[in-house]
């Protein structure tokens, strides 16, 4: 509901206590939206378990899980935005670490099965969403709410920050279950690893954002825009070719030396892909000057326009041509929303 968006936008333009007002009840979103999703997945329990192969625990823990990952994601948001590296570099690896230890222990001498991966993310999430109330408290983010206009206007923002979420997995998940519903089992498991490979791209862009978002909001906020910028940006667009050139080395010794002889007949499927993890990750650098102006209707406008184009793209190219075919529609795809998130950035004056 565009909740995270908030708490890394509105750090950069409030007082500490109007933005402690804002967190504290930004909090309520994610907490109540996960309540309310134990009693919907619970309707829907038969088609769930019938089409997707929901297992009974599912119900219980998906909504769990939910509000400790957004606990953690928030906690190393806040983290960044006030510059606490040491703090933000603890609290990441010890999330890593206890999902690991956690997982691998249940796994091996309790229950053997998904339920001890599953048990290892939920334990992670807990401790870390302890940590996470301990900090706010201790750093007074956590204050009484006494104002809800701010829930109002936060609910009405979370409304476009929901349709652009979905816009993002429209963009970047969708063509395997397309993938999976025309070809079948065996393609899409060729396909999904090169994606897996491919997605090592937007994994290191996201990583590289953490680090830029807090310098592009600031600069945002102190009214600078694309000729006060642009250098940041060519940087940027240069470290994420060179990682891509980095992920294609890495990506082709590892088909050819490391997964079965199979594989390596599809190694093309990566190549399609990487090209548009490429071209994605330079559209979410774009992306950031239009979710800090949190404007409502330009959000929405974008991520409707690209819901439709990608499923048009991939129903097309997957009904009426081939697997190959869709791949090269996912770069068609990448490429129109760039130009999309373009358009958007000079309506909002950007590159004035």
């Amino acid at each position: 509901m565009g909740v995270l968006y908030t708490i890394s936008i509105d750090y950069f333009k409030l007082s500490k206590e109007n933005y402690a007002k804002v967190f504290s009840t930004s909090l309520i979103i994610p907490a109540v939206l996960s309540l309310l999703l134990l009693p919907v997945l619970y309707i829907f329990r038969s088609p769930l378990e019938k089409n997707l192969s929901f297992q009974h625990d599912f119900f219980w823990l998906i909504p769990l899980c939910l509000f400790f990952n957004f606990c953690f994601e928030a906690f190393v948001i806040l983290m960044r935005n006030q510059n606490h590296v040491r703090q933000f570099t603890i609290v990441s690896l010890l999330k890593i670490l206890l999902e690991i230890a956690l997982s691998i222990g249940f796994i091996l001498f309790i229950y053997q099965n998904w339920y001890g991966r599953a048990l290892g993310f939920l334990l992670s999430g807990v401790v870390i969403g302890t940590l996470f109330f301990i900090y706010i408290k201790k750093h007074d983010f956590l204050v009484k709410i006494n104002d809800y206009t701010i829930l109002r206007k936060e609910l009405y923002f979370g409304l476009s920050g929901l349709v652009l979420q979905t816009a993002i997995f429209f963009i970047g998940t969708s063509d395997k279950f397309f993938v999976m519903f025309f070809f079948g089992k065996v393609q899409a498991g060729y396909y999904a690893v090169a994606a897996t490979f491919a997605t090592i791209q937007y994994i290191i862009c996201i990583s590289l954002l953490q680090y830029l978002q807090p310098v592009l909001f600031t600069k945002f906020e102190a009214l600078q825009n694309w000729k006060n910028l642009k250098n940041v940006y060519y940087k940027y667009i240069l470290a994420m070719f060179t990682t891509w050139t980095g992920v294609m080395v890495f990506t082709f010794v590892v088909y050819n030396f490391v997964l079965k002889a199979a594989y390596k007949e599809y190694v093309y499927f990566f190549y399609i892909l990487s090209v548009s993890s490429f071209v994605w990750t330079i559209s979410n650098i774009f992306l950031q000057f239009i979710i800090f102006n949190k404007s409502k209707r330009i959000i929405f406008l974008l991520s409707v326009i690209a819901i439709f184009f990608s499923i048009t793209v991939n129903y097309i190219t997957s009904k009426y041509l081939d697997i190959d075919w869709l791949g090269f529609g996912q770069i068609v795809t990448n490429i129109f929303v760039l130009l999309l998130i373009l358009f958007f950035n000079k309506k909002l004056n950007y590159f004035a």
